[in-house]
């Protein structure tokens, strides 16, 4: 076998565990930042279905606010969690698509059919 085929498989082999790891560690470091992001939410926006709102912030962040969030989810008490993940969550939202995203998500009545709103 040529010396180049098998260079060439070594680095599919090799690029194919990157591509791998990379997927994990992106899906970790969502799953914190959702975490921090839902304990926010629950803090400043009481008795209701935080999952909405999650995932509006979650799809809106860069990939920076996201490690900033997931930084945050070991912050330790939820309340610290939250008061540290706020000014985060708070910028996301304010962007024109977050913003049209809450609204989409308060219209259809997901954010408060948990509270009974």
């Amino acid at each position: 076998m040529p010396v180049q085929i098998v260079k060439a498989a070594l680095l599919c082999l090799a690029l194919s565990g990157c591509v791998a790891g990379q997927s994990v560690m992106q899906e970790t470091t969502r799953s914190l930042a959702r975490n921090a992001v839902d304990a926010a939410a629950a803090r400043y926006v009481p008795g209701v279905n935080v999952t909405p709102y999650t995932d509006c912030i979650i799809n809106n962040a860069t990939t920076a606010e996201l490690l900033d969030l997931a930084k945050v989810a070991g912050a330790g008490a939820a309340q610290d969690v939250a008061n540290r993940a706020w000014p985060v969550v708070r910028g996301i939202a304010g962007r024109p698509e977050a913003a049209e995203c809450l609204v989409a998500a308060v219209s259809a009545g997901g954010m408060f059919a948990a509270g009974g709103l």
